[in-house]
């Protein structure tokens, strides 16, 4: 390819540095600037000059040309340049036009392509009658033809879309040619072919600019292979792709070469394009001549008639030339690195040559060659270890564990680090700075050859046999490599080092290196044996790489043959032997050739001295090649034995130089005269060669494939035509798809081999392993390269020299034409078994390519489109299909732009498909991404919606939903989403652009919930987390089941609607008047579950009316949204600060921030129906468990960070009613708590009492270190804020009975909290002031609901120590002391004596915050309602009142004087205050310390907003529960689920319970009865979602019950639903949960829809009427059911396909009865059937084969259930309950029931419940082999009447459903 350099050079002006040689030899890499590339393909410019790379090395520069170097400088990038000389395109082609107009359209149905193939047939048979028996008496006819550079130019054009452009001489110009016109440029004819960059025509050259193929399909098939392994899905997907490109190459007509692996560039997601071989037009005829060297052989061997089928041939002689020691050791050993695909200079893929002597004596000691470098390095025992080590990790990883604990003993042959460090006084410092260490250490690299080699575990590289360059260093500071001192130079020791890789002892032992590092030692036993396990070989990657370990040989490789080590000139001393004993003694003569000696040792070197043991190794070594032969017979390697001394010389000058001669061995032996065994001499073996010849043979055949087949000579000349071209694409096509099946065994084949010697391997190989080749592909390889077809016929009219083709074509091969790229990809032809999910996937996937943006609006669209299209695939698709498919899905869901309409779109229909265990796997992280990433995800609020959440639970699984993402799901609510630890800072505000598709309805409970919702992210992004909390510690674990939901969103609640979800109010602000945060009304579009409304919402679409309503505190705050949403752009919360007044400053709001806001309130809004469909649908306890915890726990989160602290701006200057200001974290903590309270309006006031309130007191407790952290500080603010939700919702008596409960637990430790003089708060002043005022508001709040008399006998002491504060505040002054500086080194604590005789210790660092906060404007915010709430009587229970009362005169003066006239109207409450007291707080600024002081006024100016440390404690707290008659006590209506009786003593049970308690507890509370059934139950069985049970009758009846909880233990439920098209007693009733239809079963299997109960399909058991004794349906994702009938025969159907998928005869003999019970495994991979007659049998779903059948019991067989872990449950008549494990013989455990026969049982984890005819529910443990159960409890007659027929146990809840024969279900706990 030099010709192609220097033209490249010439014409397009880029420096030779930057171009490199690609290793098929078809193409040049060249590394070019991205702007020279933008200028050849946007401006269709040349550039004069290719820019060079500055401030790179050309080490650098050759680094970067390598293709396992992916890291590339900005602003540069890689091109690939073909180039095919004009001269070599001379020759005319025929052009065969109707070839091209047959193919151009596709069939598109069965008729129009059966006309196509017979009309091909006919015109096919014509053409050879023509061409036999006319041809030869007439003159040639005239063909249309043209030159094949101008047929290829206008192809060229075609394909690629654009024009080119001409190089002129003079100067760089453009001109296209004229065809250009019709081309619109860069628009490929077809996306699977790999677009051009740039065509460009010179006078000499056409050069076509292709982009960079990182990866091609012969690195996945060669490095990583486990991509492809297992699925012949993706190896026809890759070449159904392959065939789309040719296609639209023939079709333009354009020939796509011989194409091979390297040809077709694949990407991790196995998108495949296809890269033509254009070198292959350049004359085709003279290529073979031009371009290989053995070239010459092959063309005799072809003109002989032999076709070289001595596959491998330059390889073959290579080797023999090896072994005969023609070839020397090195050139060898780079033959078979090339081989390999190592590249030079390539620093991951370097090649490599042994280290053959360490550098420690003269010449070295010889290392030992049959052990890694890595494993003399290391030692054995490190190796064991690492071994044993990671076999340990990967079984305790399930075998699925991460790839480094994949058992191995080396990671690689020579790494990226070595190489470097082999290399460093070469390599530039900044090159080695970033692959060896960031630090640049000169010292650090060894200095010495003796050192490096001592210190690499890693082989040697040929530089250090080759180049004296290496040694000297370009690093000032590094010194040269240091050689060995019998070196004289550089030069010297690069020679003896060679000579050494020649010598003898090297060469001895040289094929078992080779068999370490290329060959059969590399894989299998003969790895584990050697300690040769190689990481890259065994850990099933599946990233795709450009290089890594290959194995070439997997035979032995045969020994190097180097002459007998004695002088065959003199006859051998032979000696009878008695004991078989051998004296030998070696003189000490030595041979000196150049007076070079090489001495080895045996006891010198611990490398030598394993050789003494060697004769066995080679002894098993040759025993296994002649196994191999399957011969018999003893033999003996013929490797010499050692010597105790061994001698090598030689002159080096020659590899076939004599071998040294030592005829001066003497040998003794004792003889006696009976004589005994000729002893013949060491090393001496008649039949060695005869040995060697086996093994080469044996080698030749099995390890190459090689063989020779005769061939007949063709005379005939045809001109070549398009169609000869064509036709040996397709025979190319055929050759590459056997290279992907051969894989392993093509790898000897060299890299640019010719498709003639590509074919006759593949072709051997087909022929002897045609079992490797699976079924399917059988057909294609046939018909594409007619393997059986004799030689003679096939290759009798071919002429290789003057022929394109490989071989003719049968004119009609099974009734179809030749094949071409539309027949192989018609539906209608089978050569290729494509499924036909194909061609929809093929679209999808070109879809996803081509719509591939970052920007959002598209994103929406893409996925829509995808969506539409999905379906059509997942309809047909199979599990390998879904590993195609999957990546795509995945990375749509985890880019930003699509994640949420991906999860919204693609989530049900692709986790249907894939089934709960795989979705959990797959998608689960993707959905937690989208819940956790706040950042630009737009539309989220979709996310949030009850139909979105009901299909998790559905697809995921209960378990799965509530362990996993329930978190996530509830975290939007007080804006921090991220769960995983709500440390992070997260930024901005959640963007919702996307509000269409659904406003969502929330009037149904009431306007209160929307108070300030529209700032609920209440500015997370200025939280500081100080403690650094985490959630992990608090997240509950599911069970260990996956359990499914069935969809009962809105149907089943709609009857309780009214009296469980409209429950009133639930604030304590009014909603007096509403302001409509958009100018226009939106309009109703709540139809959220019909997807295709979400294409055309937009964001204009307004809120509802209902939403519209707000509170006030929303109307105070709307002018300044800023103050939360945007904090960095306004000064609204952090204020400037000039001297000592304060300024505040605000700035407009932007419209942007409202549809922020706005968007952030359908949000939240979202979320808050959610949870409260949500609640109501898991019940009580699972709510209480799981959702109720979780909030709990967010309520803290809602006030961390000092800015949640601040309270929020009013509004106007006058409202109507000013309420009292609350903080911001009280919008945080809105939607939080309306969630919890609505739980408490649904389940009743314990919520309240035994869940809440304990809570609460655990965050009040005093803790520990008496220090506050920020965390605890936002847990006292969020627990005073519950407690004064509660205490408004508590009925008077409950709230007297835990008043003094409340008082101890909740007030005094607060109160002890707010008071401390020891204790600071975290966030200064500002936090004490909002637990004052929030502390206050509760105490009145308490007081206003029990009265005064109540508060004197309660409330005294808080009262007392609420007021304490401002005494201590005078004491201390009084005492003198002062504040003082945190950084004091003496403690800072004092004692002060107070005024009533206490000492207290005071922190005199507090001391300013205490200031702040018990000020002259906090006693009269406080002390002024208190007096006026409880009159005279505050007097006797707060001594301080004369001080207080004092501080509220200075108070009132300094307001007094400002804006009298402008108070707002006063409101009284039961007359019991006065009007002054309140005229006084109206004003809407007084309060705020930031104002600025005028005279003895303080006058703020107007629309300010206060600053951070504002009290505004301005107005009594009364006034917060004025304006509703009902604010200060509300009462919880009674709903219909609400808790009391038996549901409320389990539910107190249950919240005390672990949620991954792993035991099954039964405690007999009979919690629920259904009524209904008037004949005994036969079955009982939950839906997935636990939320309805199914139930089937003697009463010919299926029906369905709600599961909710209603009444107290007692009531009797009807059912939701009756089924009633039996005939027959219903013995079985079951959920197709990945349909979630209903299959119920009398004799005959009825189907119907869960819904509605109508009829979907019924199955009457066939035409002979057979009864279906047995049935039960496939897990998802299978969607089909199996029943087995009295002719023991199993039969398969699938709801959504007419008739039987399968059907199979299990049971032969008559003997077995009748089948009683059908189990599926989990997996659905396997069934299990039970008979009458005891026996089991278990049978492979997926191949209908039996596997196993026993006689399990002695009696018939009553239930079976399956569980994970391949077990079986089963019990029978006889009394015993066995467990099985799948194909084991013996029970792992059997239990012996006394009284009774156990006939109805159910799992639970790894617990077996059961019952019996006796009503005896029992609990066994699955693991425990122990014989009795765990506990047995007998039904007591009140809870349960009759007698028990079936049971089932609801997992998630811990609940059993009882079915009697009285007709009766009971539900117990």
């Amino acid at each position: 390819m030099k010709w192609l350099v220097k033209s490249i050079k010439k014409e397009l002006c880029i420096d030779p540095n930057q171009l490199a040689v690609c290793e098929a030899e078809n193409h040049v890499v060249a590394f070019v600037s991205q702007k020279w590339l933008l200028n050849l393909r946007e401006r269709r410019a040349i550039p004069v000059q290719c820019p060079k790379p500055e401030g790179f090395s050309c080490v650098e520069i050759r680094t970067f040309l390598q293709r396992s170097v992916q890291k590339i400088p900005v602003g540069w990038t890689r091109i690939e340049i073909h180039g095919l000389r004009k001269r070599k395109l001379s020759y005319t082609v025929a052009l065969d036009n109707g070839f091209l107009q047959r193919h151009s359209g596709d069939s598109e149905s069965l008729i129009r392509f059966m006309h196509n193939v017979a009309q091909q047939n006919y015109k096919n048979m014509w053409k050879k009658a023509c061409r036999t028996y006319v041809k030869p008496y007439e003159s040639l006819t005239k063909v249309p033809s043209m030159q094949a550079l101008d047929a290829l130019k206008l192809s060229l054009q075609k394909v690629y879309g654009c024009s080119f452009m001409h190089i002129a001489k003079a100067s760089t110009s453009v001109s296209p040619t004229k065809e250009s016109a019709n081309f619109v440029v860069g628009s490929p004819s077809c996306p699977n072919i790999v677009p051009a960059d740039a065509l460009i025509e010179s006078d000499d050259m056409i050069y076509i600019i292709l982009p960079y193929m990182q990866y091609s399909l012969y690195d996945a098939v060669t490095f990583s292979p486990a991509k492809l392994a297992n699925s012949y899905a993706k190896v026809l997907f890759i070449l159904y792709n392959v065939l789309q490109a040719m296609k639209a190459c023939h079709q333009a007509g354009l020939s796509s070469g011989a194409i091979s692996l390297c040809n077709v560039a694949v990407d991790e997601k196995l998108c495949s394009q296809l890269r033509p071989n254009f070198i292959d037009y350049e004359s085709p005829f003279d290529n073979v001549t031009d371009s290989k060297d053995h070239s010459a052989d092959i063309v005799d061997q072809l003109k002989c008639g032999q076709l070289c089928t001595a596959c491998n041939s330059e390889l073959k002689e290579l080797v023999i030339g090896w072994i005969h020691g023609k070839i020397s050791n090195f050139d060898y050993l780079m033959y078979l690195n090339k081989l390999a695909g190592r590249r030079e200079g390539d620093p991951n893929y370097h090649p490599v040559l042994p280290w053959v002597v360490d550098f420690t004596t003269k010449n070295g000691r010889f290392r030992d060659l049959k052990k890694s470098k890595f494993r003399l390095n290391k030692g054995d025992k490190q190796l064991e270890f690492t071994y044993e080590m990671t076999k340990q990790a990967f079984v305790a990883g399930g075998g699925s564990s991460d790839h480094l604990h994949v058992p191995h003993h080396i990671s690689d042959v020579l790494s990226d680090i070595t190489y470097y460090v082999y290399k460093a006084r070469r390599t530039p410092k900044a090159v080695l700075c970033n692959h060896v260490r960031s630090q640049w250490e000169p010292n650090e690299y060894p200095a010495s050859m003796e050192r490096m080699q001592g210190w690499t575990p890693d082989e040697c590289i040929p530089e250090f046999y080759t180049d004296a360059t290496i040694f000297k260093s370009i690093h000032p500071d590094m010194p040269d490599l240091d050689i060995p001192s019998w070196c004289s130079s550089y030069e010297d020791f690069i020679h003896v080092h060679r000579a050494l890789l020649e010598s003898r002892d090297v060469s001895q032992d040289l094929h078992h290196w080779i068999d370490l590092t290329f060959g059969y030692k590399l894989t299998g036993k003969n790895a584990v044996k050697e300690k040769n396990v190689c990481l890259h070989l065994v850990d099933n990657h599946t990233n795709l790489t450009c290089y890594g370990v290959v194995q070439l040989f997997d035979q032995p490789h045969p020994k190097r043959l180097l002459g007998p080590g004695y002088s065959l000139f003199e006859a051998p001393n032979i000696v009878p032997s008695k004991h078989n004993i051998i004296e030998m003694t070696a003189c000490d003569d030595k041979d000196a050739v150049s007076s070079l000696v090489l001495e080895a040792t045996a006891c010198e070197s611990h490398w030598a001295s394993e050789k003494i043991s060697s004769v066995d190794e080679d002894l098993e070594q040759g025993t296994e090649a002649l196994d191999a032969l399957g011969s018999a017979g003893k033999n003996i390697e013929p490797a010499a034995m050692p010597s105790l001394q061994i001698t090598s010389a030689g002159n080096f000058s020659s590899e076939s130089r004599a071998p040294p001669v030592k005829s001066n061995r003497q040998y003794k032996g004792i003889s006696e005269e009976n004589g005994g065994k000729i002893v013949l001499p060491e090393g001496f073996n008649p039949i060695q060669a005869l040995e060697e010849l086996e093994k080469l043979d044996n080698f030749l055949v099995r390890g190459l494939h090689s063989t020779i087949l005769p061939v007949k000579e063709s005379q005939k000349k045809l001109p070549p035509s398009l169609l000869d071209f064509f036709e040996r694409d397709i025979q190319a096509l055929g050759v590459m798809i056997a290279e992907i099946l051969f894989a392993p065994k093509i790898h000897t084949m060299a890299p640019n081999a010719s498709l003639k010697e590509r074919y006759s391997l593949v072709r051997n190989l087909s022929r002897h392993h045609s079992k490797e080749i699976p079924t399917p592909l059988l057909q294609m390889l046939e018909s594409l390269l007619q393997i059986h077809t004799p030689d003679d016929k096939l290759f009798s009219g071919v002429n290789f020299e003057e022929e394109v083709k490989l071989f003719e074509f049968p004119h009609i091969f099974n009734g179809l034409p030749p094949p071409c790229p539309s027949q192989l990809l018609s539906p209608f032809c089978s050569t290729i078994p494509f499924p036909k999910y194909f061609p929809n996937l093929h679209k999808f996937i070109l879809t996803y390519q081509s719509r591939r943006t970052d920007d959002d609006s598209q994103g929406r669209e893409l996925v829509f489109q995808l969506w539409q299209q999905i379906d059509g695939i997942l309809c047909d698709i199979t599990p390998e299909g879904l590993e195609i498919i999957l990546p795509f899905v995945l990375s749509l869901m985890t880019e930003q732009s699509t994640a949420v309409y991906a999860a919204w779109y693609l989530f049900e229909p692709v986790a249907k498909a894939l089934g709960p265990k795989n979705a959990n796997k797959y998608l689960m992280k993707p959905l937690i991404g989208a819940y956790e990433n706040p950042s630009y995800l737009h539309g989220r609020f979709y996310l949030y919606t009850d139909c979105f959440v009901a299909q998790l639970i559905v697809r995921l699984g209960l378990q799965a939903f509530l362990s996993n993402l329930l978190n996530h799901v509830l975290q939007i609510l007080v804006g921090v989403e991220s769960s995983g630890d709500e440390g992070k800072l997260l930024s901005g505000a959640a963007e919702d652009e996307e509000s269409g598709g659904e406003s969502p309805v929330s009037c149904e409970f009431g306007e209160g919930r929307h108070n300030s919702v529209d700032r609920s992210s209440s500015s997370h992004e200025l939280l500081d987390y100080t403690s650094g909390v985490s959630f992990h510690d608090q997240v509950y674990l599911a069970e260990n089941e996956d359990f499914q939901s069935g969809l009962y969103v809105s149907d089943p609640l709609q009857p309780q609607e009214a009296e469980s979800l409209s429950l009133g109010r639930l604030s304590d602000k009014s909603s007096a008047s509403e302001v409509s945060l958009g100018d226009e009304k939106g309009t109703d579009n709540d139809s959220i579950k019909e997807k295709g409304s979400m294409k055309s919402g937009d964001s204009s679409q307004d809120l509802k009316q209902s939403e519209e309503s707000e509170e006030e505190e929303e109307q105070e705050c709307s002018p300044g949204p800023s103050e939360l949403t945007l904090p960095v752009n306004t000064d609204a919360s952090d204020t400037t600060l000039a001297g000592d007044s304060r300024e505040l400053e605000e700035d407009e709001p932007d419209l942007t921030n409202q549809t922020e806001e706005k968007e952030q309130k359908i949000l939240i809004d979202t979320a808050c129906k959610m949870v409260r469909w949500l609640s109501a649908k898991l019940g009580p306890t699972v709510t209480s468990r799981c959702i109720a915890r979780n909030l709990l726990r967010l309520l803290t989160s809602c006030y961390v960070g000092h800015q949640r602290h601040h309270f929020l701006p009013n509004m106007e200057e006058n409202s109507p009613l000013n309420v009292k200001r609350p903080v911001c974290g009280d919008q945080v903590s809105k939607p939080v708590l309306d969630c919890l309270m609505h739980m408490a309006h649904l389940y009743g006031e314990p919520f309240l009492t035994y869940q809440y309130l304990p809570y609460i007191s655990y965050l009040v407790a005093p803790s520990s270190g008496c220090r506050l952290n920020s965390r605890k500080e936002a847990g006292l603010l969020g627990a005073v804020t519950l407690t004064q939700k509660i205490i408004i919702y508590l009925s008077d008596t409950t709230l007297m009975d835990i008043l003094p409960k409340i008082n101890q637990d909740v007030l005094l430790p607060v109160l002890s909290f707010l008071t401390s003089t020891t204790v600071g708060f975290p966030s200064g002043p500002q936090a004490r002031v909002a637990l004052c005022v929030k502390c206050s508001s509760l105490i009145s709040l308490i007081c206003l609901r029990i009265g005064r008399e109540m508060v004197q006998q309660h409330l005294g002491d808080a009262l007392r120590l609420f007021f304490s504060n401002f005494t201590v505040l005078q004491d201390i002054h009084k005492q003198g002391l002062a504040a003082e500086n945190n950084n004091t080194v003496e403690s800072s604590v004092h004692s002060v004596v107070c005024s009533d005789g206490r000492t207290l210790p005071v922190d005199l660092t507090l001391i300013d915050e205490l200031e702040k906060v018990f000020n002259a404007e906090m006693a009269y915010a406080t002390f002024v309602p208190f007096s006026c709430l409880i009159g005279d009587v505050i007097a006797q229970l707060v001594p301080n009142h004369d001080l207080l009362w004092r501080l509220t005169m200075v108070y009132q003066e300094a307001v007094i004087p400002k804006d009298t006239d402008s108070r707002a109207q006063s409101f009284e409450y039961g007359g019991r205050m006065s009007a002054p007291a309140y005229s006084l707080e109206e004003d809407t600024h007084s309060g705020t310390f930031g104002s600025v002081m005028v005279g003895n006024r303080i006058q703020v100016p107007k629309d300010t907003q206060p600053t951070t440390l504002r009290s505004s404690c301005h107005s009594p707290i009364v006034e917060n529960f004025q304006g509703d008659e009902n604010t200060f006590k509300q009462d919880l209506q009674r709903s219909a689920h609400g808790l009391c009786g038996n549901w409320l003593a389990y539910w107190q049970y249950e919240i005390g319970v672990s949620q991954q308690e792993p035991h099954f507890y039964f405690h007999q509370i009979k919690l629920q009865s259904f009524v209904g059934h008037s004949g005994a139950i036969k079955c009982v069985k939950p839906l997935s979602g636990e939320d309805f049970f199914l139930s089937g009758s003697k009463d010919k009846t299926v029906r369905l019950w709600p599961l909710y909880n209603y009444g107290d233990g007692t009531r009797e439920l009807d059912p939701r639903l009756t089924y009633t098209e039996h005939k027959k007693t219903v013995f079985y009733v079951g959920q197709l949960e990945s349909v979630q239809q209903i299959v119920s079963c009398d004799g005959g299997v009825c189907i119907w829809d869960q819904y509605t109960g109508k009829t979907i399909r019924t199955y009457e058991g066939g035409d002979t009427k057979v009864p279906i004794t047995a049935v039960a349906t496939m897990p998802p994702p299978y969607c089909s059911m199996t029943f087995g009938s009295s002719d023991s025969v199993l039969r398969f159907i699938d709801p959504r396909k007419p008739g039987l998928q399968h059907e199979f005869k299990l049971a032969s003999n008559v003997n077995a009865g009748l089948i009683r019970y059908l189990a599926v495994s989990p997996n659905g991979r396997s069934v299990v059937a039970g008979y009458s007659s005891g026996f089991i049998i278990l049978l492979d779903t997926r191949t209908g084969l039996v596997l196993r059948g026993w006689p399990a019991h002695e009696g018939d067989i009553l239930q079976m259930k399956a569980a994970d872990g391949n077990l079986i449950v089963s019990s029978s008549s006889d009394h015993s309950l066995s467990v099985w494990k799948e194909l084991e013989q013996k029970p792992l455990h059997q239990f012996k029931s006394n009284s009774d026969p156990i006939h109805a049982l159910d799992l639970y984890g790894s617990e077996i419940i059961t019952g019996t005819v006796a009503n005896k529910i029992g609990i066994y443990s699955l693991l425990d082999s122990s014989a009795q159960p765990n506990s047995t409890t007998k039904l007591s007659s009140e809870n349960f009447k009759g007698t028990l027929t079936n049971l089932a146990v609801l997992p998630t809840k811990r609940l059993l459903l009882l079915g009697s024969d009285n007709g009766v279900i009971r539900l117990l706990a």
